[in-house]
């Protein structure tokens, strides 16, 4: 039995390591980013070293750490609508510092997304390259920081209950030298149309609304490139007009691209540590409850 239990871990050793091959990046054509010469949405070929097989894939991300140290690069097989998480040293090709960058998101332990989805905001602003204060980098400079700013959002939004995120949002602009504020709409075809343009400009924005009885199924499958594990493949969207409402929900929206013809949102959610991607014409524009949907945004 212990040969056998061996034989297996050997097998997955090195299956292991087949599958962390070296994958070279080609532009095809850039989707430029205010702060990085690699946007989301930009085209890309990719050649995986050991087998030469090549294929194109939109890029989605340069995934960082809270302290904005790059661990993974995010790319679209559009084709299969897999979304291929792959550990940045097994990228050649690119200087991976000029490629935008997005913030791993904490998976929260709880009902706390109002205030990691306010982390995970400023978290993004800050990674962007949108720290338009000393206020902002001093605060996201170490882990006792970062998690001090966490505790203020979970106290001031659940235990003093002061759960207007407009008025929180404006309070944390003044102090981070910027200005927010909430949007509203008229239809849930014009908040979609406003949520992929103002992702296009590289800005997060931040997404509150209530949600149905039950997940979606993302019809984009995420794969880790170096660790063959099952990867949660749902995801919170807003209700639609008629299902009954199931509470509110938080989220930060970090770009936006087009796949298949169809406007897409990238999106991180404290309930998973991996963006997930929003069909807009799907969930949104389709007679979403689009009333109870806010949306904020920074200057």
């Amino acid at each position: 039995m212990k040969a056998i239990s061996l034989l297996f871990a050997v097998y997955f050793f090195f299956l292991s390591v087949a599958q962390a091959e070296s994958v070279k990046v080609e532009i095809i054509s850039l989707k430029e980013h205010q702060n990085f010469p690699l946007g989301i949405g930009s085209k890309v070929k990719l050649t995986f070293i050991s087998n030469k097989i090549t294929k194109e894939a939109i890029f989605l991300g340069r995934m960082v750490n809270q302290a904005i140290e790059t661990e993974e690069f995010l790319f679209l097989d559009d084709e299969k609508t897999r979304i291929l998480m792959i550990d940045s040293e097994n990228i050649e090709g690119i200087r991976k510092s000029r490629a935008e960058a997005i913030i791993r998101p904490i998976d929260q332990k709880g009902s706390t997304c109002a205030a990691y989805g306010l982390f995970h905001f400023w978290n993004q602003m800050y990674a962007a390259g949108f720290s338009q204060s000393e206020n902002l980098s001093q605060m996201m400079s170490s882990d006792r920081t970062r998690l001090q700013f966490l505790e203020e959002a979970i106290d001031i939004y659940y235990l003093q209950n002061r759960i207007n995120l407009t008025n929180m949002m404006k309070r944390f602009g003044k102090r981070f030298g910027t200005s927010c504020k909430g949007h509203s709409f008229k239809s849930s075809k014009e908040i979609s149309d406003f949520l992929f343009s103002k992702a296009q400009e590289g800005k997060p924005l931040l997404i509150d609304f209530n949600i149905g009885p039950e997940m979606v199924s993302s019809s984009y499958e995420i794969r880790d490139y170096e660790k063959p594990v099952a990867i949660d493949p749902r995801l919170w969207v807003p209700r639609q007009v008629g299902q009954r409402n199931a509470g509110g929900h938080v989220i930060v929206a970090v770009g936006s691209f087009i796949s298949k013809g169809k406007k897409k949102l990238l999106i991180l959610d404290s309930d998973w540590s991996e963006p997930r991607v929003w069909d807009l014409e799907r969930y949104v524009a389709r007679k979403s409850a689009y009333k109870e949907i806010g949306v904020h945004s920074c200057q």
